[in-house]
C-alpha cells in the first residue's frame, strides 16, 4: 500500500472517532465511566486507556523504540480530562507521522513485539491501517458498554464521518 492519502484518511477519521466517543464519554456520571464492566478490558476508562496505549506501543515500533507497557489493562493517567488530553496529543502526532512518511517508508517492513511476547513483522502502511482498525474495534467495545450503562452510545462510522466533513466544509474523503 503506497497510498498515503487513504492512510491519512484512516488516522482522521480515527481521531475524529475518538473525539466524539471522548465527548459522549465525558457526558456520563464518572462511576459509569469507571465501573467495572463483564468485559477483557474492566472498564470504559481503561478501555479508553488501552487505545491510547496501543497507539504508543506501535508508533514506537515505527520509529524504532521499545515500550513499558506490561499488560493490556496498564493506566498511567487516571484523570479523564488528561486522558482526553493525551488522546488527542497522540491523534495529531500520529497524523504528523503519516504526513512525514516517504512512500518507500510506507512499504518498510517494522518489526513488533506484543504485550504478551509473540512478535511479527507488517509493513509501516499495515501498522498504520492496524492503529485505525483496532480503534475501531475497541471503541465498538466501548460502545457496548454504553448500552450496559442505559446511555445512548456513539454514532462513530464511516458515513457520520463524511457528513461531518462535508458539513463542516472540510474536503471530503479521498475517492
Amino acid at each position: 500500500m503506497k497510498d498515503k492519502s487513504y492512510l491519512r484518511t484512516l488516522i482522521d477519521f480515527n481521531a475524529w472517532a475518538n473525539e466524539e466517543m471522548y465527548q459522549k464519554v465525558s457526558e456520563l456520571p464518572s462511576e459509569e465511566v469507571k465501573k467495572e464492566r463483564p468485559t477483557p478490558l474492566v472498564s470504559i476508562f481503561v478501555s479508553m486507556h488501552h487505545l491510547l496505549n496501543v497507539d504508543r506501543i506501535w508508533l514506537g515500533h515505527m520509529q524504532g523504540k521499545g515500550h513499558e507497557y506490561q499488560t493490556l489493562r496498564d493506566v498511567e493517567i487516571e484523570d479523564l480530562d488528561e486522558l482526553w488530553a493525551a488522546r488527542r496529543a497522540m491523534d495529531k502526532t500520529l497524523g504528523e507521522y503519516v504526513d512525514c512518511l516517504s512512500e518507500a517508508e510506507l512499504e518498510e517492513v517494522v518489526d513488533y513485539t506484543l504485550i504478551g511476547g509473540k512478535s511479527g513483522s507488517l509493513s509501516r502502511a499495515m501498522c498504520i491501517t492496524h492503529l485505525a482498525i483496532h480503534g475501531a474495534y475497541h471503541r465498538g467495545w466501548i460502545s457496548d458498554m454504553f448500552g450496559q450503562a442505559g446511555a445512548a452510545q456513539p454514532v462513530i462510522d464511516v458515513p457520520v464521518y463524511e457528513r461531518a466533513l462535508r458539513e463542516a466544509g472540510l474536503p471530503p474523503m479521498p475517492v
